[in-house]
């Protein structure tokens, strides 16, 4: 049996016991695959836009067994799932405006019995200040580091539209500089912000820059300081 890389394992570790899972974007369904055959799982629909990955889920669904559980479908992202196949909503590995598409088309998700578990590998700040408009709050949030490279994981669930967040929101989300992987993905981040603030000084954008820098400031502060 195979197991899950970092990030997967991190997405799997958010679902809740004995969920109905629907894995978009599910690629060669390792994440519902994996889950079945650990009996964590009721149900699973493994769904993808592209016929050829599709093909290999249906491989691999048939190689370890799990057919009674999990099924795979071809789907534009939640488009030929219905509502009730789906306790648990899980989005991985795929670009942060894509993300805010599949959840904008699909309105059923604004069901606080639904949880998404999120994990864009681009655009996060865009996809935070779109889950903030539209009511999601992200009640946990964990980064994780995986071929050298760092991501983050949210647990999204609907609770009231327009929510209310703070300026550090869509650059870190609720993470907090608590494990070494959270404090690699704060560090990315500041550096970020200081690159497009000295961009915006080049450009003689001084009141952004600043903002931005402003920013960057309460990041750092966020770390434990060295006696």
């Amino acid at each position: 049996m195979f197991s899950l890389g970092r990030r997967l394992s991190l997405c799997a570790g958010l679902l809740r016991p004995q969920a109905a899972l629907a894995d978009i974007g599910t690629d060669h369904a390792y994440l519902p695959v994996w889950l079945a055959r650990q009996g964590r799982i009721s149900r699973a629909v493994a769904a993808d836009v592209r016929p050829g990955p599709l093909k290999y889920a249906r491989r691999n669904i048939e190689r370890y067994g799990v057919g009674e559980i999990v099924s795979a479908r071809l789907s534009d992202g939640l488009s030929a799932i219905r509502p009730e196949e789906a306790d648990d909503i899980v989005m991985a590995g795929m670009g942060g405006l894509l993300i805010t598409r599949i959840i904008a088309q699909a309105p059923w998700l604004k069901n606080s019995t639904k949880h998404l578990i999120l994990q864009p590998m681009t655009s996060v700040e865009d996809l935070r200040r779109f889950l903030s408009q539209e009511g999601f709050a992200v009640c946990r949030e964990q980064a994780v580091s995986e071929e050298g490279h760092i991501y983050t994981v949210m647990l999204c669930i609907y609770d009231s539209p327009g929510r209310v967040t703070g300026e550090l929101y869509p650059y870190i989300g609720i993470l907090k500089a608590n494990t070494e992987d959270n404090r690699l993905y704060l560090l990315r981040e500041m550096k970020r912000l200081q690159d497009r603030a000295r961009g915006l000084q080049l450009e003689g954008n001084q009141v952004n820059a600043e903002r931005l820098l402003r920013i960057r400031g309460r990041i750092q502060a966020m770390f434990p300081r060295q006696e």
